[in-house]
């Protein structure tokens, strides 16, 4: 396992994303084997920090871990997430029948915004701001694809956060963030402040209602 980054390392100096893994008992080796040959490969890719994993534990008939891992951008850890060597082990891992879930810890993004704002920032601000087009984005792609019958669940999961990832990384947060840099950065009267604020959770009262509305009608 490597090590965190150092308290001398600033936090703003990195991504991090966050992988829960379930694995069947008769699947132990195949995943731990797997785990251990990611763990090598990462580390030749550009932008790689660090990589930290627990054991295995039992939750009922099913183990469960969890792999944090942290590089210098988002766009280096896309590069590591697309790469033809991981998606090969994965597929490996996926054969052996394990699942896992991919989310994407908020700190990650509050770092890269905090990269792009001349004034610090409050972290619940950033936090309520990632929130804002998180939400949409998840729900948004669950509303318009389905999984198709020949791809397996894991595949499917891991796609959707590909995607997810990629349009809140590369789109959705610069977008949003350009928008509301000066209530990020403190800038402006209280008014205006406060202004900013309302329309962000009106913004996303409103979309919770709206896919309320789709939902229900689906059903």
């Amino acid at each position: 396992m490597t090590s965190p980054p150092t308290p001398d390392q600033a936090a703003d100096e990195y991504f991090e994303y966050h992988f829960a893994h379930r694995v069947t008992p008769d699947h132990h080796e195949i995943f731990l084997e797997c785990q251990e040959q990611l763990k090598i490969l990462v580390t030749k890719y550009p932008g790689y920090i660090s990589s930290e994993s627990t054991e295995l534990r039992s939750e009922g008939d099913i183990f469960v871990a969890e792999t944090v891992i942290r590089f210098d951008t988002l766009e280096n850890f896309m590069g590591w997430i697309d790469s033809p060597e991981r998606r090969q082990l994965i597929y490996l891992e996926e054969n052996a029948g394990y699942q896992f879930e991919g989310k994407v810890n908020t700190e990650g993004y509050s770092r890269w915004l905090k990269r792009k704002l001349s004034k610090p920032s409050p972290v619940w601000k950033i936090n309520l701001l990632v929130l804002l087009v998180l939400y949409p984005t998840v729900m948004g792609f669950n509303l318009l694809f389905r999984k198709p019958d020949f791809i397996d669940f894991p595949t499917w999961m891991l796609f959707g956060n590909f995607c997810s990832v990629s349009i809140t990384g590369w789109f959705a947060v610069p977008w949003v963030s350009g928008i509301y840099q000066r209530w990020l950065e403190g800038q402006g009267t209280k008014k205006e402040q406060a202004l900013a604020l309302v329309t962000i959770i009106l913004a996303l009262l409103l979309l919770l209602q709206f896919f309320r509305v789709i939902f229900q009608q689906l059903a």
